[in-house]
Formats: structure tokens, sequence, C-alpha cells
């Protein structure tokens, strides 16, 4: 029987080979996003709105990530988000100027980083039994690295973005018991990335995130929570604290994910009528860009607890189908808010993810959150 790590490698073979899209580095911890109901004039990656001073983290409302309290009290994450006065956050009206961050130099391929280069299939098993579940999974299976570019991680002495990183803690990583002295010391390194959520996910009510992960974009990555912290025990929404790569990535424990505008450097957004599809959320439900059927960009004020609608949009395999799904837009909390539908853990960030996104000995739950 082929391991795990033989199935990625018989993808490369079949020129399976997509790849995943934006990276993070850690503020210390974990990452992710804020949100305000700051207005939202135009979108176009100008400005985008970070996280109020003192938004929560645990209560799901509009505008906020909430995460559960077991997440939450494992990660020692205070009840509410801080807010840092960086050169690009102006926390009078919490707007970021996207053109002062001083993005992670750099502009790589996967191959930078592994000779497999991005390797990632998306299948779908009508017959896969999920418990707690109808019939039915969608499957994905990569090596985690994007099929788009990437930064130079580790952040490069003399960088802009260095000073960042270097002043931050680099931590152990719980998977290989590596340590790092610092942030920037932290690479990119291929891992088995192996995901099955609902095919055919039901709405049943507005569930806290339970994990760091909360999507698989289909080029190939994740995406984490919009949280980072300090050494002091503060969170922030990384956006806000941290320079990531331009396309709003970098590295946890040398696993390359997004954050927040990712949705900048996925392939094929076009320009007018409804935003394609990105990626999945871990409750099965799809991820789209920002635009709706008429092509303006949707506000946080149009979308639910959760930051997500209900509308008809084309799945990847062309079929239109009318469904729930969340909004990457310019509002904090970007993405995912909450979700919508019960996750299963287990199967969700499967062997190479579950004992990963939290804080060393964690143990997600085997099956689907109640």
């Amino acid at each position: 029987m082929l391991s795990r790590w033989s199935k990625i490698k018989g993808l490369q073979k079949s020129g399976l080979a997509l790849g995943a899209i934006l990276m993070s580095a850690v503020i210390l911890v974990a990452c992710g996003g804020g949100g305000d109901s700051g207005s939202s004039s135009s979108s176009s990656g100008v400005t985008l709105v970070t996280s109020a001073n003192g938004a929560s983290n645990q209560i799901c409302a509009a505008n906020t990530q909430c995460i559960s309290f077991i997440f939450s009290g494992v990660a020692s994450m205070p009840a509410t988000l801080s807010q840092l006065s960086t050169s690009w956050t102006d926390t009078s009206t919490n707007i970021i100027s996207t053109s002062l961050i001083p993005y992670v130099d750099g502009s790589n391929s996967a191959t930078y980083y592994d000779a497999a280069g991005s390797v990632f299939a998306m299948t779908t098993d009508p017959t896969y039994a999920i418990t707690g579940f109808p019939a039915g999974a969608r499957i994905f299976i990569g090596n985690g690295l994007p099929s788009t570019q990437m930064g130079t991680f580790p952040v490069q002495p003399g960088t802009a973005a260095y000073s960042y990183y270097a002043a931050l803690p680099g931590g152990t990583n719980p998977a290989t018991g590596q340590t790092y002295s610092s942030a920037a010391a932290i690479g990119i390194s291929p891992y088995l990335l192996e995901s099955r959520v609902p095919l055919n996910p039901v709405v049943s009510g507005a569930y806290p995130i339970n994990s760091l992960i909360v999507g698989v974009t289909l080029t190939g990555a994740v995406w984490h929570i919009e949280k980072a912290n300090d050494s002091s025990g503060n969170y922030y929404n990384p956006i806000n604290a941290l320079p990531l790569d331009q396309c709003f990535g970098h590295p946890y424990n040398q696993q390359y994910h997004l954050h927040g505008y990712s949705w900048k450097c996925f392939p094929n957004q076009g320009t007018t009528g409804q935003s394609p599809v990105f990626g999945f959320a871990l409750d099965g439900f799809p991820i789209t860009g920002p635009r709706a059927a008429d092509g303006h960009e949707l506000t946080n004020a149009e979308l639910d607890i959760c930051h997500g609608t209900t509308s008809v949009i084309t799945m990847p395999d062309g079929t239109s189908k009318n469904t729930y799904h969340y909004v990457l837009n310019r509002e904090y909390p970007y993405s995912v808010g909450c979700f919508r539908g019960k996750v299963n853990y287990a199967k969700a960030l499967g062997p190479g993810l579950t004992n990963t996104g939290m804080k060393e000995g964690f143990a997600y739950p085997d099956a689907a959150q109640p």
C-alpha cells in the first residue's frame, strides 16, 4: 500500500502539479486578521480595513472572526484583538494602505523550495463517508507549496521586512522539534497536505473556528485564521502587525499559508461578473473572490456573521449552483469568520496538519464538532 507521501510523488509523476498560493510567517505563534465596520470605497488593493481595536476573538458577529474556547484556551488567546500603529495602519480609521507595507522580498516559484515544485490535486468521491455528514467528500492531496510566487523565506538580513521578523521569537516546531532563533529564521518546506471535506455541506449554525487552518486553496496552499500573537500574549490582525509577501503569505513552522487579501494573487479573477471559487473551507463550502454576480465588490454589510452569503456561483467543475459560500474581500476578517457547517477536523486537517495547528500537545477531536 502506498504511503501518503508516495501519493504526492505519484501526483507529480502524473503531471497533476497545481499549486497553492500565499504564505505567511508568524508573528509569534499563529496568524490571522481583524475586521471593522469601516466603509469600503474602492477595493482594487489600495486599502484594506483592519480589525477594530478591542474586536472580539470569541463572539461570532460581523467584522470579527470567532475562535472556539478550546482553541483560544490552548493558545492563551485573549478575549479581544489589539491593534498596532504601524507605518501602514491608520488606527484612527482602521485603514491599511497596502502601498506602504514593507513586503517580504522575493518572487519565487515552488521549485525554489523543492525540486518537485507545486504538487496538488482536488478530486471528489460521492461514496466516501465522513461521520455525521451526507455521503460524499471533496479530497485535496498535495505538498502544500503554491503554484503562485512566494517571497524569500527565511527573511534575508538587510531587507525591509527583516527587522520585523528578527524581533519575534521563533519557537519550536511541534512536528519536527526544530527550534528557530527568531521568526526570521523560519523557511518553507513541502509537507503532506491531505484533506477531506463534505461534498454536500449543510448550513446548520454558526460554529467558532477550532483550528489554525480554515480552508484549502485551489492552488494548493491553505488559509490560516486572521490572528497573530506577540511575545506578550497580545493578538493582532497579521496584516496590521507584520509584513507578508506580495501575495499576503508566509510560513508557520515551515508550512506556507495565506492571509487576508490573498485573493489578489489568484489567477483568472476577471474584471466583471461573479468572482470564481478560489478554494473551500473546512466545512466544505466554497470560498469565492469579492465580486457579486453584477460585478460589484461585496462589503461586510452584505455578508452574514461568518463572512458569507448565498448565491448562484460557478463551481470548479463548471456547473452552476445556488449555495452558501464565504467571500474573500478587503474587510476583516477577509474570508471565513466562523463556520456555517459542522467540521470533522480529523478528516479536514488530515495526518499532515492535525497536530501542528496549535501549541504542542493539543489533539483535535476525531468527530464533527457539536
